[in-house]
């Protein structure tokens, strides 16, 4: 018998069962969303990500390097990805036109991201984004320059093809389009001290106003 199976020896701890790197990551992702959310972005730790996620410090980094990488992967990148496709972002210039089914699941996806992440949202809008000043910080900001840029190019374009001007100031209009959708959710009681109103309702409405805005003439909103 051995010492620690003698009697009134302490019992051996059970053996962790053996994690895929796939579960891994899925646990880091998930306690860097959380922690971001609770505490802000300067004020989360990758340390407490760790802890969170029961995994080393050490395998946090081996898999995203840095907090900057975990934002970028939890936040940032998604984002980029769906504000790519609302925005229309392509490598080059077309007219501008969103398919109303598209233009709708969009928006749903969009308000879905928006609302997992307000709180860490709210916190950034509050402080700005030099909450967030890190390696990739003006990576981020030229990620979004780039979806801006080609959005109003192809709201010009497309009024252009129609033989006239277009109304607004493409740039601008483009970038209070993403305010409303951003603001509906971060300001929403503001908005709708009632209570919000039903979220087909809103992504509807939403998009006309996008389209009727962007494309005001000679665009079918239907």
């Amino acid at each position: 018998m051995s010492e620690t199976d003698a009697p009134g020896a302490p019992a051996r701890p059970p053996r962790r069962r053996r994690r895929s790197q796939q579960e891994i990551i899925t646990r880091i992702l998930a306690a860097a969303q959380q922690q971001f959310n609770e505490h802000g972005y300067s004020a989360a730790t990758t340390k407490e990500i760790a802890r969170q996620a029961d995994v080393s410090e050490t395998l946090l980094y081996r898999h995203f390097k840095s907090k900057a990488g975990l934002f970028d992967q939890v936040v940032f990148d998604p984002f980029d990805i769906l504000a790519s496709q609302l925005l229309g972002a392509r490598d080059k210039t077309r007219d501008w036109n969103i398919d109303p089914a598209q233009g709708r699941v969009l928006l749903e996806r969009m308000l879905g991201f928006l609302e997992q992440n307000r709180t860490l949202l709210c916190d950034l809008a509050v402080k700005g984004l030099a909450e967030t000043a890190d390696e990739r910080a003006e990576q981020r900001l030229d990620g979004m320059r780039r979806h801006y840029r080609i959005a109003a190019s192809q709201v010009e374009a497309f009024h252009r093809a129609r033989g006239h001007a277009c109304p607004v100031d493409p740039d601008i209009a483009v970038r209070l389009s993403l305010g409303m959708l951003l603001s509906s959710v971060l300001f929403s009681e503001w908005l709708f001290p009632d209570g919000a109103p039903p979220r087909d309702r809103l992504v509807e409405n939403i998009r006309l106003m996008m389209v009727r805005a962007l494309a005001t003439r000679g665009a079918d909103p239907d």
